[in-house]
């Protein structure tokens, strides 16, 4: 049972169509969507993202998957960052899309020149956040662009690995390298979750892996996660769940 009427919408969608209902493509939920650079996102597609977010603050839900993010799943761990993180990504993107079905979660390319900095739309975008267990006030304080662009630097070097034992230590340095950038409430693993910032920073990383996973360098090399280690709890994913994103329902644009 879903009190979202999008929701109620996709599920009745077979007997709307029957029905000859005409509905907007965006309206129907579809199985594929993209993941945009925040950079090149236009006010209507900021508006929406930024609604949804709204939403789900109000409501509770970006509340409790800030306290799961601050449980202890082993997230961090080299081998565990990159596959636990994409799964929460599409655990947000699903209560997002149950709000407005058009919106996906944009990635902050900080590899970018033109995007080493907090971008200019999300800067005075700090919520105050109610999760089951505390409330969050948002704040940053972030570095110079000179000393993210040190950090960006690195990637290329990180992509040319060919060796999960080599590529996930290297991205998750520089995962928390950013962190330590945008500062205040991104510092802490306990309370990152909470700026919207920490989706669109993970959004990237995982661009960035699933990129190395496509190349030449990454075919084939996944995180060698078995047992235990290798479900994504708080959820039922495995690791062999998350290595194609287009399963996931997914690309980047």
């Amino acid at each position: 049972m879903t009190d979202s009427f999008a929701e109620m919408v996709s599920a009745n969608l077979h007997l709307l169509k029957e029905l000859r209902l005409k509905l907007p493509p965006w309206l129907e939920l579809a199985p594929g969507y993209e993941r945009k650079d925040q950079s090149k996102l236009s006010a209507f597609e900021i508006q929406r993202f930024l609604c949804a977010v709204n939403v789900l603050i109000q409501n509770g839900t970006y509340g409790q998957l800030v306290d799961i993010h601050a449980e202890m799943h082993m997230q961090h761990t080299n081998d565990r960052l990159l596959p636990w993180h994409r799964v929460f990504l599409v655990e947000l993107e699903k209560k997002l899309r149950a709000v407005h079905p058009d919106v996906g979660i944009p990635y902050w390319d900080w590899t970018q020149t033109a995007e080493q900095g907090i971008p200019t739309w999300l800067q005075s975008v700090t919520p105050v956040v109610t999760t089951p267990t505390r409330t969050i006030t948002v704040v940053r304080a972030p570095q110079t662009p000179q000393s993210l662009a040190v950090i960006a630097a690195n990637v290329q070097a990180i992509l040319q690995m060919t060796a999960f034992n080599q590529f996930g230590p290297a991205i998750n340095g520089v995962h928390g390298s950013v962190h330590v950038w945008v500062g205040g409430t991104m510092s802490n693993a306990s309370t990152a979750a909470a700026d919207p910032i920490f989706w669109m920073h993970h959004a990237n990383l995982d661009r960035i892996w699933a990129a190395w996973q496509k190349s030449p360098q990454g075919s084939g090399k996944n995180p060698p996660l078995t047992g235990a280690d290798a479900v994504m709890d708080p959820w039922s994913y495995t690791e062999l769940d998350t290595r194609d994103t287009a399963t996931l329902g997914y690309k980047y644009a």
